[in-house]
């Protein structure tokens, strides 16, 4: 006999529903596999956005200070270092020097090895004042000392420095550092080749060489040598490429050169020119007188870091900042 509200499910409604539970078990899936990938794009586009904000800035920054603002367009320079010409930190011009893709710089030598400089990319040679100018209050070139009025502000043995007025600016290298003064005898390394500040054609390296002597008022200052590029980091699991900075370093009166890596996901720097009176950017090769130079086109391929090198989906993008030098417009 038959009992009432007894029942059960037959196999065909049980794989039914089982099917119905697949497809949207897969569509749940596929919806936060979906989303998943949609935010790793946008945090892919926030970190390559950021990191181009932070190169753009310190890029711009260092560019908007080359040269020697604080000394009015100096007529003569005086480089009276040891051995300039052999070390391209102590190579004054004028505060800014561009290398193109193809262009060898000695400050950072192409290579694959880590901190080397990518092949093909550019890079861009800065020199600008470092510390707050101090003014002169006295000079006597007997004893090789300049004084300043109030306070030496930044400046320590070993410091590269200009000093500077109207008509002159003299590069050199601090040999003691007081309260309130500065050295420059022929001591140090690379150290001084002459104890005068003088101007001559070609450059007098004897001892005395050309003595000159700074008036009051005239202005001392910290000279920062630098160079950006882009070089490689020897990480293979991620971004294999960085933005990196190279400058000389004053340990205890020792100057050596330092290279730092900067921002990474960085893989390419391309730089372009604007000469005064021009209408268009030209690449480094074609500037013949980089004190001619007004503006600076910086160029980054950024590529999402942080994530393996073997992901083929990685986020990567071109973008483009103009830098005005306006130490350099009339």
């Amino acid at each position: 006999m038959k009992r009432l509200g007894q029942g059960g499910s037959s196999l065909i409604e049980l794989m039914i529903a089982l099917a119905i539970g697949l497809f949207i078990t897969a569509a749940a899936i596929s919806l936060m596999l979906g989303n998943r990938q949609t935010y790793d794009t946008t945090e892919g586009l926030s970190r390559i956005q950021e990191s181009a904000r932070i190169a753009f800035e310190l890029l711009a920054r260092d560019l908007r200070e080359a040269g020697l603002n604080s000394c009015g367009g100096a007529r003569q320079f005086v480089n009276i270092l040891n051995s300039p010409s052999s070390l391209w930190w102590t190579q004054w011009n004028g505060g800014l020097r561009g290398y193109g893709g193809s262009d060898a710089f000695s400050g950072a030598a192409f290579g694959s090895a880590v901190g080397q400089r990518a092949t093909g990319t550019s890079a861009l040679h800065i020199m600008r004042s470092g510390s707050q100018p101090n003014t002169v209050s006295s000079h006597d070139t007997a004893s090789q000392t300049i004084t300043l009025s109030p306070r030496n502000a930044g400046l320590a043995a070993g410091d590269l420095a200009i000093v500077c007025n109207f008509s002159q600016a003299s590069l050199f290298q601090v040999s003691a550092a007081g309260t309130n003064t500065v050295a420059h005898a022929p001591d140090g390394s690379p150290g001084n080749c002459s104890r005068g500040l003088g101007f001559a054609n070609p450059p007098d390296c004897s001892q005395n060489g050309q003595t000159y002597r700074y008036e009051a008022n005239a202005v001392v200052m910290k000279l920062e040598s630098l160079a950006w590029y882009v070089g490689n980091t020897g990480r293979s699991s991620t971004t294999s490429r960085s933005l990196f900075r190279v400058a000389p370093q004053n340990n205890a009166g020792t100057l050596s050169l330092v290279a730092e890596e900067v921002l990474d996901g960085v893989i390419d720097l391309q730089v372009d020119y604007l000469l005064e009176g021009g209408s268009a950017y030209v690449a480094a090769s074609a500037v013949s007188d980089w004190t001619s130079v007004t503006g600076v086109r910086l160029q980054l391929v950024i590529e999402e870091p942080d994530r393996p090198a073997a992901v083929t989906d990685r986020v990567r993008r071109t973008l483009t900042h103009v830098v005005t030098l306006r130490n350099r417009l009339s």
